[in-house]
Formats: structure tokens, sequence, C-alpha cells
């Protein structure tokens, strides 16, 4: 109750997409915000002289990583999981296997990641030549990290 009689109300603040609520007190997440942060990069810079492609970025240790059209993530350093899809040029496919990619059931594939303070990671999809007529069982591409930048995060 407050001075007035009135009781007094809980204000939760539930944290969006690309809004991190603060970690609580002596969790994990509080060790590694201490820790500093790094960030995941999907801005198209991939080299394709190395079979490697664009990728897309479906949720980041099982949630939603922000809102659409966001080419960077900042993350706390430690270990994260993400899921990645591959957007591979499709003048790299004939038609049956562009067919066979539209109907996989498995799409996306899972990346472990050990996010150091201060580093920017690349994230692209790398064409592998020597399974590229498995598409349906999507060995014919794999989620890298090709590049690793020193910048600060803040």
């Amino acid at each position: 109750m407050n001075a007035l009689g009135l009781p007094l109300l809980s204000l939760v603040l539930i944290a969006g997409p690309g809004i991190a609520a603060p970690p609580e007190a002596g969790s994990p997440a509080a060790a590694d915000a201490a820790s500093g942060c790094g960030r995941i990069s999907i801005f198209d810079v991939a080299p394709r002289s190395q079979e490697l492609y664009r990728a897309r970025i479906m949720n980041i240790d099982g949630r939603l990583p922000g809102p659409t059209g966001t080419k960077t993530f900042r993350l706390p350093a430690g270990r994260h999981v993400l899921e990645v899809a591959e957007l591979i040029d499709p003048e790299q496919f004939n038609d049956i296997q562009l067919r066979q990619r539209d109907m996989r059931q498995h799409p996306y594939k899972e990346l472990v990641v050990d996010v150091r303070p201060d580093t920017t990671y690349l994230l692209g999809a790398r064409l592998v030549q020597a399974r590229r007529n498995f598409i349906s069982d999507g060995s014919y591409w794999e989620p890298v990290i090709y590049r690793q930048n020193s910048e600060p995060c803040q």
C-alpha cells in the first residue's frame, strides 16, 4: 500500500526482440555480461571463390535473434548455439536440385560458437562441392565462421 492507501503494482519488464533484460545477479548470464561481449555478423562479404555464401540466423540459444533485417547480433562472451539456414545462390543448383532444396525436411543446421569478448565473427554457408548432389540429406552445405575480427563490443 502506498501513502494514498492504494495497492502497489509490480512492474515486469519483458525483453522483446533485440532488447536484452538485465541478467539476475549471480546468474551465468551476469558472469558473461561482466566478462564482455562479442558479435556474430551475417553481413554478406563471404568470398565466393572459397565456396562461401550468405547465411541466415534462425535462432540463437533457442531464441529469435532480433528484428528482421539485423545483420549483426551482440552476444555475451561464452558458448552459444546458432541455428543457421543457408542462402547459397540459386545459380549453383540445377532445376531438380532447387526443387529438392525447397522440399528438405530439416533445412537448418546448428553451429556452436565460443564468443570471445571484443571479437566479431563472420558467419557464412560453405557449399561442399564433393557433396553437391546430396541435397535431400543436407550434406551439400555447412555453416562456418569464416573470419573473425577484433573490435570493441559495448
